[in-house]
């Protein structure tokens, strides 16, 4: 923390407890930092595109939407930017999700950019092994 000007005219005491001050909300906001869901791209061992949705470092979801699905003129995802819509359409789901999952939208579960299919009744991908418990 450097100099504060407009601090200048005030006591020792008066400057010691907002320097406390600006320390704490400086911890608290790195905090909040630490606590947001992150998403991040994930390799491509397929057809399909994914990102992974993490938070203080545990995976949460990956969600995937099919080649089929981005090319299909119905749905509308062949000129945007897949990673962006994905990080986008999976915060909307993060709520209900209570474990790790991997997640597979279809081309029949899209319409312009919107999911018509009820999350629960999404493709569900097993899970590889490190991630079974």
């Amino acid at each position: 923390m450097g100099y504060r000007y407009d601090m200048r005219n005030y006591s020792p005491q008066q400057k010691a407890i907002v320097r406390q001050r600006d320390e704490e909300e400086k911890l608290r906001r790195e905090e909040a930092e630490r606590q947001k869901v992150k998403c991040e791209e994930s390799p491509r061992n397929g057809d399909y595109e994914g990102v992974y949705f993490n938070k203080n470092g545990n995976c949460l979801l990956e969600l995937r939407v099919s080649g089929t699905a981005i090319v299909n003129a119905p749905c509308g995802l062949k000129d945007i930017d897949i990673k962006k819509w994905l990080c986008e359409t999976g915060r909307e789901y993060l709520d209900k999700v209570k474990k790790f999952e991997i997640v597979t939208i279809l081309s029949h579960d899209i319409e312009d950019q919107k999911i018509i299919t009820e999350w629960e009744s999404l493709r569900r991908e097993d899970l590889p092994e490190e991630f079974d418990s």
